[in-house]
């Protein structure tokens, strides 16, 4: 069984979490599965900002919302990418 290794180093401002790594029983597993934690928050907060962004989208669209909009069924008037990636960003 191969071990994958990685070494760490720790600025002087961060001694405080060093000290506290080393009180651990398992430093490896420890980190381990804060990194894992971390990965699985960063999918599910993509898909929960998914999931908000259908909600708004359905409200809008139920509550007629984009008639009154100036872009409403005008191929002029659409979003350009640029500013369908400004909102996707913003939610």
């Amino acid at each position: 069984m191969s071990k994958k290794k990685i070494s760490i180093s720790f600025k002087q401002n961060c001694s405080h979490i060093y000290e506290y790594l080393k009180t651990k029983d398992n430093i490896s597993s420890y980190i381990c599965k804060l990194v894992e934690a971390d990965m699985y928050k960063e999918q599910h907060s993509t898909d929960l900002e998914k999931t908000v962004e259908k909600i708004l989208l359905k409200i809008l669209q139920n509550n007629h919302m984009f008639e009154n909009m100036p872009f409403h069924n005008s191929d002029e008037n659409k979003l350009s990418t640029e500013d369908i990636d400004l909102i996707n960003q913003l939610f």
